[in-house]
């Protein structure tokens, strides 16, 4: 191949490197913000050179721009102008139609214009060598270029396991977010994965979210620098509100644990120990308001600089562009939010409702997030809700309104399955550690069922 039919070559696959990736970040828009913020965010508009740039460009300015919303195609559409205007129709209707591949396409062909770029990069800084005659300062310049390029993800060389082992041998555990309490740190290896998430699975009104909850308020006893965002998808702020003052006061040291009952009466015990949980807290949690989206939840995690997430829960969670297809929407979803878990390495409360009871006899965890498929391979540690019942089927609570709750470990990865074995105080919004009581050895799994009052 002569060097003008090369030029040509690379000419015509750099037009079909950028009009592929905008058309795959356009595909996607509205329906997986989280991977398009990911790709503009490490990809700057100078880096393509054909006609794409200026509807790329405009996808940049509407993901910068609008921080804490979820930009659709609409506000990239404004943005755009002329030929510019014209292109983004044709990516639209001729070449949006990579579907579930879109986030391959587009990675894919993102790699390759950074490394087309760099290349392009390489020979100018040559030929300020050349023409600067060889000075210190054009040679650092192409030292620099070629250091990027040997780097670039399409370029790095595959590694083998004598690379990955000796890696490993240097490399810290995977690190962990303590809760403080010894019925979860143990049985996880030190407490929620940081990067991963951790899934509860029940059915309405389980306490489910009275169990996040306070292992999120555990975590910022032990760590006083933790900050928390909680995307809110169903309580109102009244309930939230109650519910912090109670487990919040029965963890801080000296504070009165009020009830939730308190709390709603605002007696004088609740209103001190409000106080107090919020001297304890302050603004460490933040929580994100209805209506629930991947890229407001990334947003506050991005300013408040939080390295714990709960999302309370999956099912109220919406994906912009969606409502075809529920299940895909979910499972999109949870692809999100894994992704968002890992770029900002946070540890991450996944809490997801159960359509209805079941035996905690069988199952996995793919079975257990309603209306998604995906869950299972989402989730680094899966819990789902077994409470015992009397004949009646009713939740079997003690005289003293306690009730027996086991949180059936249904998948762990790199770790053994165990259960947590544990009491709830409904009253006060609590957990507390049931494993030594012998009802729970005794009784077979089939003498627990999912569901409950809270």
């Amino acid at each position: 191949m002569t060097n003008n039919s090369r030029a040509l070559a690379d000419a015509a696959a750099a037009v079909d490197d950028e009009r592929g990736l905008t058309a795959a970040l356009l595909d996607m828009f509205d329906r997986d913000i989280g991977t398009v913020r990911e790709i503009v965010l490490s990809l700057p508009a100078d880096r393509l050179a054909t006609d794409a740039v200026d509807v790329y460009g405009a996808i940049v300015a509407a993901i910068e721009e609008e921080p804490t919303q979820t930009p659709t195609r609409f506000d990239v559409k404004r943005r755009v102008t002329g030929d510019a205007a014209a292109l983004m129709i044709d990516l639209m209707t001729d070449l949006v139609a990579t579907g579930r591949q879109a986030a391959v396409v587009a990675r894919g062909a993102a790699g390759r214009i950074v490394n087309r770029h760099n290349r392009r990069m390489a020979v100018l800084a040559a030929q300020a060598v050349v023409n600067e005659g060889g000075d210190a300062d054009s040679v650092a310049d192409l030292a620099a270029i070629l250091a990027r390029c040997s780097s670039s993800p399409t370029t790095q060389k595959c590694q083998s396991l004598v690379d990955i082992i000796d890696a490993w041998k240097t490399r810290e555990c995977k690190p962990r977010v303590r809760t403080g309490f010894p019925w979860f740190d143990i049985p996880t290896k030190g407490g929620l994965p940081v990067g991963g998430m951790v899934g509860l699975f029940a059915p309405p009104k389980s306490a489910k979210s009275a169990l996040a909850l306070q292992l999120a308020f555990g975590a910022m006893l032990e760590d006083r620098t933790m900050r928390v965002v909680w995307a809110r998808g169903e309580m109102t702020e009244e309930d939230f509100a109650n519910r912090s003052t109670a487990v919040g006061s029965g963890l801080i040291e000296g504070c009165d644990h009020v009830t939730s009952d308190e709390c709603e009466r605002r007696t004088p015990r609740a209103l001190r120990a409000a106080t107090r949980v919020v001297e304890e807290f302050s603004d460490r949690i933040t929580w994100v308001p209805p209506r629930l989206t991947t890229a407001a939840i990334e947003a506050e995690i991005v300013r408040t600089g939080a390295r714990m997430v709960v999302i309370d829960y999956l099912q109220k969670m919406e994906l912009p562009g969606g409502g075809k297809d529920r299940v895909a929407d979910l499972d999109s979803l949870v692809e999100e939010l894994r992704g968002m878990t890992e770029r900002h390495a946070v540890a991450t409360i996944l809490v997801s409702s159960m359509s209805k009871p079941t035996s905690g006899t069988g199952g996995h965890l793919g079975q257990l997030g309603r209306g998604t498929v995906d869950i299972g391979h989402a989730v680094e540690i899966g819990y789902e809700a077994i409470i015992k019942r009397d004949a009646e089927g009713n939740p079997a609570r003690d005289p003293d309104g306690t009730l027996a709750v086991r949180w059936r470990c249904a998948g762990a990865r790199s770790l053994a399955a165990e259960d947590l074995v544990l009491r709830f105080f409904g009253g006060h919004m609590t957990f507390e550690d049931a494993s030594p009581v012998e009802e729970f050895r005794e009784l077979g799994a089939g003498a627990f069922r999912a569901g409950g009052g809270r």
